[in-house]
């Protein structure tokens, strides 16, 4: 049987794949991710057969903090927080990435239960805009998400501050409209614009100061929301500095954040995690964008197969278990394992 362009069964092919893809392009990362099936690209508090995840997500973290308070940093932040107890099997807004093709690659094939199915590769070129630190302020506003009660949804906000902001709009121009004019006919930055543009002058600048008082009235009246003033409690309370302003925008965001690497387990698996924010209400997420997914130009994703001999090419490679996973409980199977009877 031929092997398709969109197929991975040994390192070469995912070598040669990465040949042909070629560098990512400027002002973009690549990250990777590996699944032992096609699976949709959500994280686990997502997961469509799991609905009471969701439906409970921010009493799961509560508990969590609340019974297990010696496993957590006073001076950990929320995403901190998140990432342990991603580490520890809890379901979040978190999705495992890695900066390691070969380790993606490990991830597609190391699942017993799946062996006899095809695994999946994932690439993604992420613009440097949407990767993160741990202590962005951004992913303090996603993080905090995961706080708020299952009903958040921003519709309803939206629609009110874009109509309070029309409005204030409204009420502006009918109360200086003959004075600005007067202002802007005579402003000498304006007519140099007005070389460039073709527009009367004074136009433009009306034109840009309008907008800015415009998103200035909606961000204010959006942050006065009791929906708003709760996230922004929460986000005070895990980052005291940060400024009591969210852009509605931000909240529909997916950030690939990079976190400390103060864990063995993130440190050797070159991991970070995309961050998902809402799609107006926590109950659906954010989508990744279409324009980060590297796609094979035959087939609509890269299929990983024959996934016991990759992975015994990976450990020749010093890719195992043993070595992406250092803890002490995880070592146990692996090395019990060299001294059994071959």
């Amino acid at each position: 049987m031929t092997k398709q362009s969109n197929e991975i069964q040994s390192i070469s092919d995912l070598t040669q794949i990465l040949k042909e893809l070629g560098e990512p392009t400027h002002g973009t990362t690549r990250f990777f991710r590996g699944q032992a099936k096609k699976w949709e690209l959500l994280p686990s508090i997502y997961r469509k057969d799991k609905p009471y995840l969701i439906e409970n997500e921010d009493k799961i973290i509560k508990d969590a903090l609340t019974n297990c308070p010696d496993d957590f940093s006073p001076n950990d932040t929320l995403f901190e927080k998140l990432v342990k107890l991603q580490h520890y099997g809890y379901a979040t807004r978190l999705l495992d990435l890695t900066a390691s093709a070969l380790v993606a690659l490990y991830f597609a094939c190391s699942n017993e239960n799946h062996h006899d199915e095809n695994g999946e590769l994932i690439i993604l070129d992420i613009p440097d805009t949407e990767v993160k630190y741990w202590d962005s302020d951004t992913v303090a506003i996603l993080a905090a998400l995961s706080l708020q009660n299952q009903n958040l949804n921003i519709n309803y906000n939206i629609i009110f501050s874009k109509t309070y902001a029309e409005l204030k709009d409204m009420e502006y121009d009918t109360n200086h409209k003959k004075h600005e004019d007067e202002t802007w006919k005579f402003n000498e930055i304006a007519k140099n614009i007005n070389k460039f543009t073709g527009l009367p002058n004074y136009s433009i600048m009306k034109m840009l100061a309008k907008e800015e008082r415009h998103q200035k009235n909606y961000l204010e009246m959006f942050n006065q929301q009791p929906a708003i003033i709760s996230l922004l409690h929460d986000i005070h309370t895990d980052k005291p500095s940060f400024r009591p302003v969210i852009n509605p925008t931000d909240l529909a965001r997916v950030l690939c954040v990079r976190a400390k690497l103060n864990n063995a387990r993130i440190s050797r698996q070159q991991g970070c995690f995309l961050l998902f924010g809402i799609n107006n209400e926590k109950r659906n997420p954010a989508e990744i964008p279409d324009d980060w997914k590297r796609l094979p130009t035959k087939g609509k994703r890269f299929i990983v197969r024959n996934k016991k001999q990759i992975m015994q090419e990976l450990k020749a490679f010093g890719i195992s278990r043993q070595t992406l996973f250092p803890e002490l409980e995880s070592q146990a199977q692996e090395i019990m394992a060299q001294y059994e009877s071959k």
